[in-house]
C-alpha cells in the first residue's frame, strides 16, 4: 500500500492511530469473557489480550510513531470509560464468588487497569527486557500481596514473548 492510498482513507498519521485504538477499544467492548470464577475471566482476558501478537503489533507501532501527549491522554481516558467498567465488574463479581478477596473492590479494578495498561502498556516501547522483568515481578508481586494471584508464570511467559515480538519488529 503506498501512502496516497493509505492518506485516501486517513487524514492524518493521528487519525491512523485512532482508528486503531477505536477497533481495539471495540474488541474490549465486545470481549467473551471466559472462566469458572471472576478471578479466571480477568485472567484469561489478559492472556488473550497479552496473546493477540498481531494486534499488539500494530498498536505499539503506532504508538511509537505518534508519542503525542494528547494521544496518550485519549488513551489513557478510554481506559477509563472502555476497559476500566469490565474489569470493575468482575472484580466485584470475584468478590461474589470468592475467588477474589478484598475489602476495595473499585480500587482493585482500578490498579489493574493502571498497572498493566499505563505502567506496562504505555511504556513498554521504552523498557529494556531487564526492565520490563523487574516491573512485571513488582506488578505480580504486588497483587499476590494483596491476596489476588491476578499474574501466573504462564502470563510472565506469555509477556516476554510479546515483548520479544514487539522488539524483533522494530
Amino acid at each position: 500500500m503506498t501512502k496516497g492510498v493509505i492518506y485516501h482513507h486517513f487524514e492524518s498519521k493521528d487519525e491512523i492511530l485512532q482508528s486503531i485504538i477505536s477497533e481495539n477499544n471495540q474488541e474490549i467492548l465486545n470481549y467473551n469473557w471466559r472462566g469458572d470464577t471472576a478471578l479466571e475471566k480477568i485472567q484469561n482476558s489478559l492472556m488473550d489480550a497479552f496473546s493477540n501478537l498481531e494486534q499488539q503489533r500494530l498498536v505499539y507501532s503506532a504508538s511509537i510513531m505518534l508519542r503525542s501527549p494528547r494521544l496518550l491522554g485519549e488513551q489513557y481516558l478510554n481506559l477509563f470509560s472502555d476497559f476500566l467498567p469490565g474489569i470493575r465488574e468482575k472484580v466485584f463479581e470475584g468478590v461474589e464468588d470468592k475467588s477474589i478477596k478484598t475489602e476495595y473492590p473499585e480500587e482493585l479494578a482500578d490498579l489493574i487497569v493502571l498497572t498493566l495498561n499505563i505502567w506496562i502498556g504505555f511504556q513498554i516501547s521504552i523498557y529494556s527486557v531487564e526492565e520490563l522483568k523487574r516491573k512485571m515481578n513488582f506488578i505480580k508481586l504486588t497483587f499476590e500481596g494483596l491476596g489476588v494471584q491476578l499474574i501466573s508464570d504462564e502470563m510472565m511467559e506469555v509477556i516476554f514473548n510479546l515483548f520479544d515480538h514487539l522488539k524483533s519488529a522494530k
